[in-house]
């Protein structure tokens, strides 16, 4: 009991510190560091992983638990990222990425009922996650582009701020760091775990999420008076940088990655990091085709490095500190401890899954980071399951949405503040139109997996 206590006490400091706006790699660091140095104090157990040799000196080898990770997820796990946060970069460079939500949003001009067009909207705006699977690069993208169309259509600024907060608040691309980690954590292929496991569960929250901002959006529209204008004539934004079939390239990862997969053919062997490099040579040849300028090209390959330099800093660096927090966490013995507790009060698999889905749902709205909570429970979730005897995918579904949901939901996360600047509304406004909508979506979303669990489908 006494490492659950300790366990938990870290826990609390680390998100008080977090909270008051301290980084959270170092946190985390130091708070795996301490865990595991009571580990070694206290003789409760072996704080190395299994093949990793011990460095002679007990009180030092934390640290190399440390290296091991740094080693391990930065050269796989951490590469993948980088180099999918490279591309991405490099697709706002060439201006794909506009054009995609560019092509994409043209067919809203045609709708002229305001709250049928806050649905598709929504729909629209969920689909292009796919292409851009940063939440606050496709907020800012569609604040341009699909925004001024909502306005221009009646849709209140709130309303239409709400939306476009929640485009990536139910998540099913398998370019995500939250998809790529959930994979890695039950050994799957990232395609078969989003195809197969993720997608069906997510691709019905959407819909139930796109019916409730419909009515929800409604209530918020009577309640403040803000009925639908008049329908205008709305004003994109149109820098016309690329040409419209630039929207398909920043497709291409994913397009590969699923056409090159064993649903389709056999034999090949495509690895993300691989695809990723082949889109690149692909992108940069039609970018040479259209300008030109060969000296250009060459030098915009600079933004796919520094994408993929912005990456290590930020969110390879934080799945390094969430595997030290989390190593530490089960070293000490609190998991053992808390399956132990769980299976005397006859508390089931799927029960624990919710727990951990709240919690992470919690620690999304406080830290206004979606990555952060789910990189730091995600690890502990395969030996829980294998102790219960559960389903590790059942179990960390419902965690892997409520980090997005969470972050949509918090008044500190960096879409929300993108979106709320954009709407020139204040971020506790877009808070209430989003909150409702997805936490409809976390409990339908949490039923579902539940349910499909329940059937062992």
């Amino acid at each position: 009991m006494i490492q659950v206590l300790i366990a938990l006490l870290v826990i609390v400091v680390v998100a008080r510190l977090i909270l008051k706006g301290y980084r959270a790699e170092p946190v985390l660091f130091i708070a795996g560091l301490v865990l595991m140095i009571c580990t070694a104090l206290t003789g409760w157990g072996s704080v190395l992983p299994k093949g990793v040799a011990s460095t002679g000196i007990s009180f030092l080898d934390p640290f190399e638990v440390m290296r091991d990770l740094f080693s391990t997820r930065a050269a796989d796990l951490g590469l993948m990222i980088m180099a999918l946060m490279g591309f991405a970069h490099y697709m706002d460079h060439i201006g794909a990425n506009e054009a995609v939500v560019r092509v994409v949003t043209k067919p809203l001009r045609a709708l002229r009922s305001p709250y049928v067009l806050l649905f598709f909207s929504y729909l629209l705006a969920s689909l292009l996650q796919l292409a851009i699977p940063s939440a606050t690069g496709l907020a800012v993208l569609l604040m341009g582009t699909m925004f001024p169309i909502m306005l221009g259509l009646g849709l209140s600024a709130a309303s239409a701020a709400g939306v476009i907060a929640t485009s990536l608040g139910v998540a099913y691309t398998p370019t995500a760091i939250d998809a790529i980690r959930g994979s890695k954590a039950v050994n799957m292929d990232v395609v078969e775990y989003v195809v197969y496991h993720q997608g069906p569960a997510a691709l019905a929250t959407v819909l139930v999420v796109g019916v409730c901002h419909f009515f929800w959006q409604r209530h918020c529209d009577r309640k403040a008076g803000t009925l639908p204008r008049e329908i205008g004539s709305a004003e994109v934004t149109d820098s016309g940088k690329a040409p419209a079939f630039y929207a398909l390239l920043p497709m291409l990862p994913i397009l590969m990655a699923v056409g090159s997969s064993e649903m389709f053919v056999s034999g090949i062997n495509l690895n993300i990091i691989t695809i990723v490099l082949i889109s690149m040579a692909v992108c940069m040849l039609i970018e040479w085709l259209r300008v030109r300028d060969l000296k250009s090209v060459c030098e915009g390959f600079s933004h796919f490095l520094k994408g993929m330099g912005t990456a290590f800093t930020g969110v390879v660096g934080l799945l390094v500190a969430a595997g030290v927090f989390a190593h530490g966490i089960k070293v000490i013995g609190a998991i053992d401890q808390l399956i132990l507790m769980a299976e005397h009060v006859g508390l089931p698999p799927f029960a624990m899954a919710v727990v951990f889905a709240l919690v992470t749902l919690a620690a999304a709205i406080i830290m206004g980071s979606g990555n952060a909570p789910f990189l730091a429970f995600v690890e502990l979730i395969p030996q829980i399951a294998a102790s219960m005897g559960a389903n590790a995918v059942a179990m960390i579904l419902p965690m892997q949405q409520a980090s997005h949901m969470g972050r949509a939901i918090s008044p500190v996360s960096g879409v929300v503040i993108a979106v709320s600047s954009g709407a020139k509304i204040t971020p506790f406004d877009v808070v209430k139109r989003t909150a409702v909508p997805l936490i409809v979506g976390f409990v339908t979303h949490t039923l579902i997996i539940g349910i499909f669990s329940s059937l062992r489908l």
